[in-house]
């Protein structure tokens, strides 16, 4: 199966991440969404709420105040991996929250910058997976 490919500027690939799904209307993935955010975080939430298109754009963003974003855009980088402080504290701080796929997607950014963005993406697809967001 050919998986979608969104790459984030930290790495994440927004086109396998459930709110983005959601958010592309994936309703299974909608109602998926609400118990867990109902249940976990007892918050009152509809599918209308899981908007997100990515940080690559300015509006439906889930994360609207994302640092990363904003410090990418000041150092004008398109990836993490692109700038001459990587991997930085904020960068770090994210890869060690506690969240697997944080992780991996830092050592992915690492992938990329040693191979380039094109290479790695072949990379993931001869692998058959996305192995950087749940």
């Amino acid at each position: 199966m050919e998986r979608d490919w969104d790459i984030s500027v930290c790495g994440l690939n927004c086109a396998q991440c459930d709110i983005y799904r959601a958010g592309k209307g994936d309703e299974e993935i909608q109602s998926s969404l609400v118990k867990a955010f109902r249940e976990s975080y007892d918050m009152d939430i509809a599918p209308s709420d899981f908007k997100c298109s990515g940080c690559r754009v300015e509006e439906d963003n889930w994360s609207p105040n994302c640092h990363m974003k904003q410090c990418a855009i000041n150092m004008g980088v398109k990836y993490c991996f692109e700038c001459p402080e990587f991997i930085c504290l904020q960068l770090g701080d994210f890869a060690n929250d506690g969240a697997a796929h944080h992780y991996r997607t830092v050592e992915n950014l690492k992938r990329m910058k040693l191979i380039g963005v094109e290479a790695w993406l072949e990379e993931q697809r001869n692998k058959g997976a996305a192995v950087f967001c749940p």
